[in-house]
């Protein structure tokens, strides 16, 4: 291979005869050559520098800085360059570069400067243009690098916003497409309620969007940048009129709508962009990963709710397995795009004093990030999203015999009624709906009505069916109670009162009780009747309200965890009063017992309403199952 001989202030270094970089890049290839990624792998990074460059010629062309014909041959070795005349060999700087990115700076003003003196003289060189004379005129690295680095990231972003909407096109006509399929939601991977597939993955496509406004807003403040400020902000060695003159000259080269930031010096102190940038790309990623993820799992032989596209052999072992490997490929690249977010954060927190040195890794981890989206989302949307079919037949099924439409149940009739369903449910392995049909909780039509899954997921409809059944359910218990004579009722509370009273005070609990009993009695008067008032009441009452009144009571009894003597002597004292036999008080007793142990088997003690809350469904139970336990 041929050189050339270059001298710089280090010494003689030897540069390839046929490339167009100088010194300074060839001490600073051999310096940092370790990332493998090198500027020459960012061409969108080099053409924006290459502009910048231009711009800063044409405007010093402007305040005579530069005479014409130099800043000519500049602007049209910085076309070349964006127009891809130079290949990747001529910008061989490692994107980890230190000098907080003077050696990446120096390659462009090396290219820009030998070919510029070649359009002059025919010959390589710095004989008419100089890289640090004439090149990088009225610029620091500071300035010009900033500078191409918002609009390398704008120009990016808006790219990665393409690719996106891609995503949100196809998201939104897969939702059409399966807009009413039911299907199970799942919280804590465990059966939840019913959901259509709309509602579900209309979370993916707001993700989407909500990254659409977020890259666009953060793309247009890239167009904040500092040219001009030079080192450190201050602008200096800039040419009077210069920085006036620059604006226009980038807005010109670029077609951008370049903005003077408004403090250089909060431009080469601060990161806050770079971070909210990665940040935003991250947000994007992770929200794609948990995308990914649960398209494995709905796919998967555990749910089988969908099935993706085959795009590849799944195992080198296993005839015919498929993998999800696009989900996969999209977890991983979420992977990547979290670990270059956490080192553009380490960089921008390490920012000292007046400058940011660490913008080289900052901008290789933003550019690889931008280009990880941009280029996974269109793989991931085409050979995956596109082609995803929903198992529509067995979503339904799932969503129809999920033990969770137990809550809809429990709703109307009370969360001991709904667990008694869910457990008669699991232990036959039937349906919610034929569960409650099954235990005559509701007919066959009102489980059809409240139970449908496709009217759960519309919170308008299944609120109105619920407010219905909810009241139907009320009148029922109220119309129960109501058919009670007003003697049997009268008692039963009297009977709450003596049991409150049993231990020799009524407390503030108990007094509450008290009212919401008289209430579902249909009382108005919590006075307990007079001996004579309640011996006449109990005098002309039949049978089955008599074993009513001692069903209740033995109930009220044992509402807690322990039946005291007072409480027992109360329902011996009650027996005689009531005219019942031992034997018929004792089958009662059995009774109550066995209805507080079915009670238990569904739902705990710690679980269940407080007494008085369930007490007009007791009255209920026992008049309507009189022979059948609770």
């Amino acid at each position: 291979m041929k050189t050339r001989q270059l001298e710089d202030s280090l010494g003689i270094v030897e540069v390839p005869e046929d490339v167009y970089y100088g010194a300074a890049t060839e001490r600073a290839r051999q310096c940092f050559a370790v990332s493998g990624r090198f500027l020459g792998d960012c061409p969108a990074y080099v053409s924006a520098i290459a502009e910048v460059k231009k711009a800063a010629a044409m405007a010093n062309a402007d305040v005579g800085i530069l005479r014409p014909a130099v800043a000519a041959a500049i602007c049209q070795a910085a076309d070349e360059v964006v127009a891809g005349a130079f290949d990747r060999t001529h910008f061989p700087v490692d994107m980890l570069s230190a000098g907080g990115g003077v050696a990446v700076n120096m390659n462009i003003n090396e290219v820009l400067a030998t070919r510029a003196n070649e359009i002059i003289c025919g010959s390589k060189g710095y004989e008419f243009v100089h890289p640090n004379n004439h090149v990088n005129a009225g610029q620091s690295t500071s300035d010009a690098l900033a500078t191409a680095l918002g609009i390398t990231l704008h120009r990016q972003v808006l790219g990665l916003i393409e690719s996106v909407r891609v995503l949100e096109t196809v998201l939104a006509a897969k939702i059409d497409e399966y807009r009413d399929v039911v299907k199970l939601s799942r919280t804590c991977l465990q059966d939840a309620v019913p959901v259509t597939f709309s509602q579900e993955f209309s979370a993916y496509l707001a993700v989407a969007r909500r990254g659409i406004e977020r890259l666009a807003a953060v793309a247009d403040t890239c167009l904040d940048v500092p040219m001009g400020g030079t080192v450190i902000g201050t602008g200096l060695g800039v040419g009077q009129g210069y920085v006036d003159r620059i604006y226009p000259r980038l807005c010109e080269v670029t077609g951008l709508s370049l903005r003077r930031h408004p403090n250089f010096f909060d431009a080469f102190q601060n990161g806050d962009l770079f971070q909210y940038l990665s940040s935003t790309f991250k947000a994007l990623a992770t929200n794609l990963a948990k995308m990914g993820k649960d398209l494995r799992l709905l796919a998967s032989n555990a749910m089988a709710e969908i099935t993706l596209p085959a795009v590849m052999a799944g195992s080198s072992f296993i005839p015919g397995k498929i993998n999800p490997v696009m989900p996969e490929f999209v977890v991983q690249l979420a992977f990547q795009v979290c670990g270059n977010d956490l080192v553009v954060t380490m960089a921008v927190e390490g920012a000292e004093l007046d400058f940011n040195a660490w913008t080289g890794v900052v901008a290789k981890n933003l550019f690889e990030s931008c280009q990880l989206l941009t280029a996974g989302i269109p793989l991931f949307t085409e050979k995956c999203l596109r082609g995803l079919q929903v198992n529509t037949e067995h979503c339904q099924a799932g969503a129809e015999k999920t033990l969770s439409l137990s809550s809809v149940v429990g709703s109307v009739y009370g969360y001991d009624v709904a667990a008694r369903v869910a457990h008669t449910a699991h232990d036959q392995g039937i349906s919610i709906k034929d569960s409650a049909v099954g235990l005559r909780i509701m007919s066959e039509s009102t489980a059809a009505a409240l139970l449908d899954p496709l009217t759960l997921t519309d919170a308008e409809r299944s609120s109105v069916i619920l407010d219905r059944m909810i009241a139907k359910q009320r009148e029922d218990v109220g119309r129960v109670v109501a058919g009670l004579s007003p003697q049997t009722r009268r008692c039963l509370l009297d009977i709450a009162t003596a049991v409150a009273k049993v231990d020799g005070r009524v407390s503030t609990e108990e007094a509450h009780a008290l009212e919401v009993v008289s209430d579902a009695l249909q009382l108005e008067s919590l006075v307990p009747a007079n001996t004579e008032e309640y011996n006449q009441n109990l005098s002309i009452l039949s049978a089955s309200e008599r074993e009513l009144i001692y069903t209740c009571a033995a109930w009220l009894a044992g509402t807690d965890t322990v039946t005291e003597a007072s409480e027992i002597e109360l329902l011996r004292s009650l027996e005689t009063q009531l005219g019942l036999n031992q034997a018929n008080a004792e089958a009662l007793r059995t009774k109550v017992s066995e209805m507080k142990a079915e009670r238990l088997y569904h739902v705990p003690r710690c679980e269940q309403l407080p007494w008085w809350e369930d007490f007009a469904t007791l009255i209920t139970w026992c008049q309507l199952h009189r022979s059948a336990p609770i």
